[in-house]
């Protein structure tokens, strides 16, 4: 049987185990990600990750001497934590399987990925990017071929983004469909099927799965979406069996585990919990995917 500490156990070990494929998207994005307590209504300036220009080597100014850069910075504001969590009884606290606790860890765990990935999908809007492949067709057509279109799309005049370094984020249809066509020789293993990611495809730096959209996708350089998140823990510790802090190896997140024991029922609640935001930044840099043969 397992105590309720080894419960508690179970359930951290394998939240901090998910996360990183849960969280991968964030690669896509320019982050600024701590453990900082931040209370609500507050702001932090997210720099936007942007290439530099090139040039030959200038020997009379000495262009290896820089000064020091102001990077271009978007403005994210934290609204209430996010908070995912469960209750038990004492009797299911000493008796529940382990395999319970894990499972328990890893949907919680999606759901504040999943909370994550609507901050930022709710952005994507023809409001706040106005550019935009049309015709990308429906889900149970769309293949390798939609691909290289869509990258030859976004590198035109019009569009202007450079494949290479920009991420291709597809809703879950769209990107199934397309995983359903490719081959290990394809799409270079097995981390599209595990974590959903399909590295270089057509040159784009990465073809990955976006949940949360309405549409079939979009396409972004870093710098076009800033994600910022902070701590979030209870003032005092006093009242809690546990507080800890979990940090995804990836990402660079935080989460803080809580675990309250109510001393007259014996009852015990597990909960996790961070402060997350996203704000747009550069408008430019992203183009989305229409579906139909004009924007919708």
């Amino acid at each position: 049987m397992a105590t309720t500490f080894t419960g508690h156990e179970f359930y951290s070990r394998k939240i901090l185990k998910v996360l990183p494929a849960q969280l991968n998207f964030l690669g896509a994005f320019s982050t600024d990600v701590s453990g900082e307590l931040l209370g609500p209504s507050k702001s932090v300036e997210v720099p936007l990750v942007e290439m530099d220009a090139a040039a030959a080597f200038n020997r009379t100014s000495n262009n290896f001497a820089r000064q020091a850069m102001t990077p271009k910075t978007a403005t994210v504001t934290f609204g209430d934590p996010i908070i995912a969590g469960f209750g038990v009884t004492a009797d299911q606290a000493s008796k529940i399987d382990k395999r319970w606790w894990e499972g328990k860890a890893e949907l919680n765990a999606t759901a504040v990925a999943a909370s994550a990935s609507n901050a930022v999908t709710g952005l994507v809007t023809k409001t706040n990017f106005a550019k935009a492949v049309t015709g990308v067709g429906t889900a149970a057509s769309f293949a390798k071929s939609g691909v290289a279109k869509i990258a030859a799309a976004c590198e035109s005049s019009t569009n202007k983004l450079r494949v290479k370094f920009a991420t291709l984020c597809l809703s879950g249809e769209y990107f199934y469909n397309l995983l359903a066509g490719l081959d290990a020789n394809v799409y270079g293993g097995t981390e599209a099927i595990r974590n959903g990611v399909i590295p270089g495809l057509f040159g784009f730096g990465k073809v990955m799965i976006m949940h949360g959209l309405t549409i079939p996708g979009f396409v972004c350089e870093p710098s076009a979406i800033a994600f910022a998140a902070r701590g979030f823990r209870p003032a005092d510790n006093t009242p809690y069996r546990a507080v800890r802090e979990i940090k995804d190896p990836e990402s660079g997140l935080s989460l803080t585990l809580v675990e309250y024991g109510d001393g007259p029922t014996g009852d015990l609640s597990e909960s996790v919990t961070t402060r997350i935001g996203a704000a747009v930044g550069d408008a430019g840099a992203l183009v989305r995917l229409v579906s139909g043969g004009t924007d919708e």
